[in-house]
């Protein structure tokens, strides 16, 4: 436990940091976000091979396949049409694969101190996210962004912290930390934490003996309120939804930009033989836009300055599952594909409704917007899956140590 206290204490850090996602720099993209986990895999990594732990040669089989073909991608569209390579993006990602690895090695290794570390991290971080708020007041701004550089992204997150505050360390203070987590997500002016509300009432009736009475009746009141605030509601939505996350566009132009964003991408993906075989490379789908002359043109009419933003190589897609399928080739797609399989029918074996709800209701979130370019992605995606395995291990151990040998 004491070799375990330094490596607990780094990852409370990564948990503390998570919401800060602004840019350190003007027009840059690195923020204190992806700095903090580097000190937990510097120390992780010395830790994993001074004990002389092997890597698993499936894993290493995978990240060399990954890299590969995005290096690869890289080449043929270089030659092909001269786009640049964006060799940082693809570094970002072998770091938070590398970081993904070594939190679920250190978590497996040890649970009670990695189970500590959650928790004071995610507590630690809420007068960070309170401080971001009276920062978003003072400046005027009717939504609050968590300290992300977009209000959506911020809306995951609480609501990332609040499940695993509910659903993992049910006593008083988690509920209610979490419930209180959760409605601030909504003070983003995002309709995304919907998303999760099935998965946060499962949470509270199952870690409470009341839980499913007082869940019951907040949802009833919710419902009312909702019925009764009706206009209100959809006219807040309406003048702040921001699918394009490059300019306030209202109505059903917003829904238009983002079905043409995703239509774009797919006819790229499947029209284009390079792009369907080896993917466009990641972070690569400013410049494929260039390929569908008549996607763009549609844009323009919807979202003028969300094209502007495309010949600067800057246009957001708007779907964490879509840029997967564009960015690699279709062998990695498809892994991504079979792990998320496999995801899925492990919580349906076992009837874990709440945690199926959860994973549906992250996998709507991502479906609707990019989640995969910040590190809480990862971050909270291992965190969730590792807990419940260390449930699911000690409710096995405890199972077989009732049964007489």
């Amino acid at each position: 436990m004491r070799k375990s206290t330094p490596l607990a204490l780094l990852l409370a850090v990564v948990f503390i940091t998570a919401g800060m996602g602004q840019p350190l720099v003007e027009e840059g993209k690195l923020a204190m976000s992806n700095l903090t986990p580097l000190p937990f895999i510097a120390a992780a990594a010395l830790l994993f091979f001074s004990r002389r732990e092997s890597i698993d040669a499936g894993l290493a089989w995978f990240v060399l396949l990954f890299n590969l073909s995005c290096l690869v991608s890289f080449l043929i569209f270089l030659v092909e049409y001269g786009w640049l390579p964006n060799l940082p993006v693809l570094l970002f990602e072998d770091v938070e694969i590398a970081f993904c690895l070594l939190l679920w090695w250190f978590g497996s290794e040890s649970p009670e101190a990695f189970r500590a570390a959650v928790k004071m991290g995610i507590l630690a971080s809420i007068p960070v996210s309170v401080a971001y708020g009276l920062h978003d007041l003072h400046g005027g701004a009717f939504w609050f962004s968590d300290g992300m550089d977009d209000k959506s992204q911020g809306a995951v997150l609480l609501c990332s912290e609040a499940y695993v505050l509910i659903r993992f360390f049910g006593g008083k203070l988690g509920r209610l930390a979490g419930a209180a987590l959760y409605v601030a997500s909504f003070l983003t002016i995002s309709r995304l934490p919907v998303f999760f509300l099935p998965a946060i009432l499962l949470g509270l009736m199952r870690r409470s003996r009341l839980g499913a009475v007082i869940t019951l009746c907040a949802a009833g009141a919710a419902m009312y309120m909702a019925v009764a605030a009706d206009n209100l509601v959809k006219d807040t939505f309406l003048v702040y939804n921001r699918l394009s996350s490059v300019q306030v566009i209202e109505g059903a132009d917003s829904t238009g930009a983002h079905l043409e964003l995703l239509k774009a991408a797919f006819e790229i993906k499947f029209t284009q033989p390079l792009a369907f075989v080896f993917g466009t490379g990641p972070d690569n789908f400013s410049k494929a836009l260039s390929m569908m002359p008549a996607a763009e043109e549609k844009l323009e009419g919807l979202d003028p300055q969300l094209v502007a933003f495309a010949q600067l190589g800057k246009a957001p897609l708007h779907s964490t599952p879509m840029q997967i399928l564009l960015d690699y080739n279709i062998a990695i797609f498809l892994l991504f594909v079979f792990f998320l399989v496999r995801t899925f029918r492990f919580l349906i074996l076992r009837r874990n409704m709440t945690d199926l709800a959860f994973a549906c209701g992250f996998l709507l979130a991502s479906s609707f917007y990019s989640l995969h370019n910040k590190p809480y992605f990862y971050l909270y995606l291992t965190t969730v899956a590792l807990l419940i395995v260390i449930e699911q291990r000690d409710e096995d151990e405890t199972a077989a140590a009732i049964v007489p040998g």
